[in-house]
C-alpha cells in the first residue's frame, strides 16, 4: 500500500464532509443563507451550555472545533474556547466570521493531513476531555463525522425555518 493511501482517503472524506457532496457537505447546507436565518434561535433548544441553537453559532462550533482539536492532537495544548470567542468577535461576531473561520479549519486539517504518512495515523494522543487517547486516524475520522453532523444539524434548523416562515404568511 502507498504511504499515503489513507492519508489521501480521509482528505477525500473530509473534502467531501466540508464541500464535495451536494447533498451533506457543510457548505450545502448553508448554501443561500441569509444572516437574519442563521441568526434565528430555534424554540425550546437543549444542547451544550454556551450554545442555544443558532446556525451562526453552529458554524463558529464547527471551525472553531477544527482549530481546538487540531491543537490539542497536535499542537501545543494552549488554545482554548475563549481565544476562538475573542477572534470570531474582532472579526464580526457574525455570519462571514463564522463561514471564515470554518474554511480556515477545513484548510489547517487538509494541510495537516498533506503533512503527514500513513503511518503516523497509528500515533496516538490524549484526549482534550481526559477520559483516554484517540489515535491519529481516528481523530481526522472524527472531524469528518463532526462536519457531517453539523451540516445534518443546520439543516434541520433552515427547515425550522423554513416552517416557521410559512406559517408567518
Amino acid at each position: 500500500m502507498p504511504a499515503r493511501a489513507i492519508i489521501e482517503h480521509l482528505k477525500r472524506d473530509l473534502e467531501a464532509a466540508y464541500q464535495g457532496s451536494r447533498w451533506h457537505s457543510l457548505k450545502s447546507a448553508l448554501k443561500g443563507i441569509q444572516p437574519e436565518e442563521a441568526l434565528w434561535v430555534p424554540p425550546a433548544y437543549k444542547g451544550f451550555p454556551w450554545m442555544k441553537g443558532s446556525i451562526l453559532e453552529i458554524v463558529f462550533h464547527v471551525g472553531g472545533d477544527s482549530f481546538y482539536q487540531l491543537d490539542y492532537a497536535l499542537g501545543q495544548r494552549k488554545l482554548t474556547w475563549e481565544d476562538l470567542q475573542v477572534r470570531f468577535h474582532s472579526e464580526g461576531g457574525n455570519l462571514a466570521a463564522a463561514l471564515e473561520l470554518a474554511e480556515e479549519g477545513y484548510q489547517a486539517l487538509q494541510q495537516t493531513l498533506d503533512s503527514l504518512r500513513d503511518e503516523e495515523l497509528a500515533r496516538t494522543y490524549p484526549t482534550p476531555e481526559g477520559k483516554g487517547e484517540r489515535t491519529l486516524e481516528d481523530f481526522f475520522r472524527m472531524m469528518i463525522e463532526h462536519h457531517f453532523y453539523h451540516a445534518g444539524q443546520i439543516m434541520y434548523v433552515r427547515c425550522l425555518w423554513a416552517g416557521r416562515q410559512e406559517q408567518a404568511e
